[in-house]
Order: structure tokens, then sequence, then C-alpha cells
């Protein structure tokens, strides 16, 4: 199973555990259905490798895609410059092992 599917599960199960707890002081809340559709574009392959990987995680595109820039917004909110540089190590690391 992949990290990704065992953390949408690990998720779930928590909110299943925790669904008559009081939600926690300071919660801001929000009304379900009302988001804004946001339009991009991406080439045919990239699409394809999208479809590929949600079809494994047994998810629709639009949740994997949403849950991807919901996470990049998140790393970066609390973003110092230590762990900027952690993460263009890391990077620069991923590019080594391409190249390799």
């Amino acid at each position: 199973m992949s990290d990704a599917k065992q953390l949408v599960e690990q998720i779930a199960a928590e909110a299943d555990a925790t669904i008559s707890d009081p939600m926690p002081e300071g919660t801001v809340w929000t009304r379900p259905g009302k988001t804004v559709t946001v339009a991009t574009r991406v080439s045919p392959e990239h699409l394809a490798a999208i479809e590929d990987l949600a079809g494994q995680l047994e998810m629709p595109v639009s949740a994997l895609v949403r849950g991807w820039i919901l996470a990049g917004l998140n790393a970066r909110q609390d973003e110092t410059v230590q762990s900027a540089i952690e993460r263009l190590s890391a990077d620069v690391q991923r590019l080594r092992e391409l190249v390799a």
C-alpha cells in the first residue's frame, strides 16, 4: 500500500474515532460547497500520469491535485530559512539521483 493511501486511511480513521468530540477552540468553520473552481493546463502526458497515480491511490484526480496544492501552501506557511535550505538540499539530492 502506498504512503499516500496509508496517510489517507490514517486520517479517515482518526476522523471516525473523534467524530463526537467537540471542535477545538478557535476552529474556523467553513461551509462545504462554498468553493471556487480553478482551472489549469497540463500536457496530455502529465494528465495521464496524474490519472494513473489517482487510479493507483483509488481517489479522484481532483482530490489528488487539490491535496498537492494545499500541501504546497501549507509547506510554505511556516517556512524558515533553515527549512528552505533543507528543502532545496533534498531537491538537489533528487536531481543528483535522476542524473546518475
